[in-house]
């Protein structure tokens, strides 16, 4: 499961959506501010905070 804030955590989330098909949450993650200038959400519960948004996709491919 990927959860995404659709807000701040700086990801598109109709391609996060393609590269997980039903398994995205968009929705806040209590992370508002905390990272500015990075990409990140949770990925089955972890936090992961990445540089770009590509750097996160590959993050999300490599975790499930």
């Amino acid at each position: 499961m990927v959860r995404v804030c659709p807000t701040c955590s700086n990801v598109d989330i109709d391609k996060l959506e393609k590269l997980v098909p039903g398994n995205l949450e968009v929705e806040c993650i209590g992370e508002c501010g905390q990272h500015e200038d990075k990409s990140f959400g949770y990925i089955n519960d972890e936090l992961v905070i990445e540089d770009t948004e590509e750097e996160f996709f590959e993050s999300v491919k490599s975790m499930q």
